[in-house]
């Protein structure tokens, strides 16, 4: 097995050494080093989660990974986790939606794709990448339910010593899922809500706490949705069912999730337009047209159906007062079946002509994970160290088989059925990797918690049978916080890597189906954090560095050699600005390059801001709100050669708290796209550009019983 070194990061280390000479200043950290006493022993609850931020929108703390919980001012990274509340204010029935709520997230697919695809500063974060109670490869595939989720939590920048390698593309940052729990309080409620045109959906919540001390939890969470949605004669149906138990013993603990997921769309999808795309000898006309309406079903009569299902068991035990044990293991199995799949045009007339292409595909995918650790909690003078070492595994199989109908005549403006191809023969495994990996951290606490130093690396193999791909990597990592000014400013920086698999190359190119080697992106970063009463914002600026394949110059393979570069300035916010206005939100820079060719990177926006404000009215009970999405414009071909320019976006919300008969109910409205305006929204892949959703209004009723 070939071994890597490790890499250095001049950046990085001139803003840790800046951080570390101001908390070094100090006389009293002096003092403190002078002699080293006998290790004495503090316990923690590393898994608790982290309070609701005032305003209920988002959390004061997420998921570290590895780390454990930590609140948001204790993180050298940035963090943002949405909550519970928010899902249902928004009534957000998938992550994809609740993201919509970060500036730092924009969309590689839209709402008739069967999966959801993402960046996060700039760089992709497919699907299959989300964690789930922060192990990868075990959240659902398709588009991930909301029903069954307490938080979601987004980590900003690569950080694979946090969480380990994903099995997908995850280059941006981590997005977590956390499961519901029965809480001390008995919970029965029955939402029920309908969108436009005719989407209906009823979604049970039940959670108990059983025996004298209550050590048993069961939380039960059921959806059903069926009905026409914003495209054109399109139809979706949808089904949950997500259970979770948990045991408190003395000194230890049980925890399992099950879920199972099916979602269905028939008659129809929204299209990916292929504008300056150039795959082999197919050549795009390199001109932006005008926005077909965005209710336009390109793709009548085509139909798909993707099904996942997936549990996850941890135990937590105390050994000692100061060590603790923990270990994880799950799977998730997923089957997608249908014509939904590589829906797109390529437009090769200003007209809006093209010519359309549709695959009739069958895939499927296989995760068995596992992982199990130690963590322990001492100092050695006036600093206390908190210690993890973990080992992880994860099995991923992946394969598809597909049969196609390419190249017929199309409009984008008055769009035709096609022939569709018939179902494809089961498909074989074509992806079987296995990643293993070996984490070491301490955190330094210093100076009653002013100066927290964190030390780490991870040894990550990567096995990629297909290819006979078997190597290892170091990834090192450094994080500091330093509190200079007392418990709600802090000051941070980091140095994180990240990993993800090789590229596989596509359809289109004479080199299809070559793998290459996993990729790695280096990260700096500096940031300052503040809590003022019930606001928290986070400024950060940083710097992401990775390679990138590039195309030969007859345009027939892809190669390595490229280089990008990205740097952004970030300011995130939550919480309450005044005791009846509730702020969610932020505002993004982002300036991306491809090194090796001096162009801009394509389908990253120069701007970005989502901003939600909440006002809590005078009348009793109710409160609205609105959120004003804005996009910068942004290249969305590798040659620079096509545009899209920047739009922006209103959004509408609106929650009547009341009571009928006694029993407590809320109402909720959600309007996206409040104008209903078209534009093209973000690109797809090199050269392929999505279209705006329709205005979408959703009302809910929640019965607490």
């Amino acid at each position: 097995m070939k071994k890597l070194s490790l890499s250095t990061h001049a950046a990085s280390a001139s803003c840790i050494l800046a951080m570390s000479s101001l908390a070094l200043s100090s006389a009293t950290f002096a003092q403190s080093m002078q002699t080293l006493k006998p290790i004495t022993v503090q316990g923690s609850d590393d898994d608790a989660l982290p309070a609701v931020a005032p305003g209920g929108q988002a959390a004061t703390g997420a998921s570290l990974g590895i780390l454990g919980n930590r609140d948001i001012l204790d993180a050298p990274v940035s963090i943002n986790a949405y909550t519970e509340q928010l899902i249902q204010d928004q009534q957000a029935r998938t992550v994809g939606e609740v993201l919509q709520n970060d500036p730092a997230v924009r969309y590689t697919t839209n709402s008739g794709h069967m999966l959801e695809h993402f960046r996060i500063r700039g760089l992709d974060v497919n699907g299959p990448s989300v964690a789930l109670n922060g192990l990868f490869g075990l959240a659902p595939k398709g588009h991930i339910p909301t029903e069954f989720l307490e938080r979601v939590e987004v980590l900003r920048g690569p950080s694979v010593l946090l969480g380990g390698m994903a099995p997908d593309t995850n280059l941006g940052g981590t997005v977590n899922l956390v499961t519901k729990r029965a809480t001390a309080e008995p919970i029965t409620t029955l939402s029920t809500s309908y969108s436009s045109k005719s989407y209906g959906e009823a979604h049970v919540d039940i959670g108990r706490r059983f025996g004298e001390e209550q050590r048993l939890g069961l939380r039960f969470n059921g959806a059903y949705g069926t009905g026409d949605t914003g495209v054109a004669d399109q139809k979706k149906g949808r089904q949950l069912g997500a259970i979770a138990l948990d045991y408190k013993g003395d000194g230890w603990k049980l925890a399992l999730d099950a879920y199972s997921s099916r979602e269905k769309i028939e008659n129809g999808s929204a299209g990916m337009y292929g504008l300056a795309t150039r795959r082999g000898n197919v050549v795009g006309v390199g001109q932006l047209v005008d926005v077909p309406d965005s209710d336009s079903n390109m793709f009548r009569g085509t139909h798909g159906t993707f099904k996942d299902t997936g549990f996850m068991l941890r135990g937590d035990i105390d050994l000692t007062d100061n060590l603790s044990a923990y270990a994880s293991m799950g799977a998730a199995n997923s089957r997608g079946q249908g014509l939904m799949f590589g829906t797109r045009v390529i437009v090769t007339e200003l007209d809006g002509s093209a010519k359309g292409y549709v695959y009739n595909v069958d895939t499927i995918n296989h995760s068995r994970v596992a992982e199990t650790g130690l963590r322990g909690h001492f100092n050695t003078g006036s600093i206390r160290h908190d210690v993890t070492a973990s080992a992880s595994f994860l099995s991923y199989k992946d394969g598809s088989s597909n049969t196609a109908n390419q190249g017929w005549d199309q409009n984008i403006y008055d769009p035709v059925t096609p022939n569709f191809p018939d179902a494809p023969d089961v498909p074989d495994f074509t992806t079987d990797n296995i990643l293993s990996s070996y984490a070491l951290t301490d955190t330094l606490d210093m100076m009653d918690g002013r100066v927290l130093l964190t030390l780490g690396a991870r040894l990550q193999r990567v096995k990629q049978k297909g290819s006979n791909y078997d190597e290892s990597r170091i990834s090192p990592s450094v994080g500091l916080v330093v509190k200079p000014w007392g418990e709600n400013t802090s000051l941070y920086a980091n140095y994180m890597e990240g990993l993800s698999p090789g590229q596989v190359v596509g359809v289109g190119y004479d080199n299809e189906g070559e793998a290459f080697k996993p990729l790695q992106t280096k990260q700096s970063e500096i940031g300052l954090k503040q809590r003022l009463g019930g606001y928290t914002h986070t400024l950060s600026a940083y710097q992401i560095e990775r390679p990138t394949l590039i195309s030969s110059a007859d345009g027939r393979r892809l190669t390595e050699g490229g280089k990008q570069r990205i740097q952004g300035l970030e300011w995130n916010m939550f919480g309450q600005i005044t005791p009846t206005l509730n702020l969610l939100g932020g505002v993004a820079y982002t300036k991306a390059k491809q090194r090796d060719t001096g162009k801009d990177s394509y389908g990253v926006p120069d701007w970005s801001a989502n901003l939600g404000l909440e006002w809590l009215t005078p009348v009793q009970g109710l409160s609205v709100g609105g959120r004003v999405v804005y996009t910068g414009r942004q290249w969305v071909d590798s040659a620079n050669t096509l545009e899209i320019p920047s739009w922006v976006r209103y959004d509408l919300t609106a929650k009547y708290e009341t009571r009928i008969a006694r029993t407590p109910v809320t109402f909720n409205l959600y309007v996206e796209n409040l104008a209903n305006r078209n534009y093209w929204s973000g690109m797809f892949s090199d050269g392929y550009v999505m279209p705006s959703a329709p205005r979408t209004v959703r009302l809910a009723a929640t019965f607490a019983f």
